[in-house]
């Protein structure tokens, strides 16, 4: 099952910059998606081949709790929670 972090630090020092999702590669077609307090979503991922910065269309999401929710497909169910971005 996939082991999902519940912060990043997405500061460029090089350690822990992007929310990385152990074992997901193991569901090619995963959906991950990313959303703020508001409901807005501001990350959208088929396959989980690049790690997610903290950014939203370039530009970094300001600190706080967001929310994901995870679709491995396959049959398997739905994983859901908060993600902190710290800085």
């Amino acid at each position: 099952a996939p082991v999902v972090p519940n912060t990043f630090t997405p500061n460029n020092d090089g350690i822990n910059d992007v929310w990385n999702i152990k074992y997901l590669d193991s569901y090619p077609n995963v959906i991950v998606e990313v959303f703020n307090r508001y409901g807005e979503r501001m990350y959208y991922s088929v396959g989980y081949t690049a790690p997610w910065d903290g950014r939203y269309k370039g530009a970094e999401l300001p600190v706080g709790t967001y929310y994901y929710i995870i679709s491995p497909g396959s049959g398997r169910d739905k994983i859901a929670g908060p993600i902190t971005i710290i800085r």
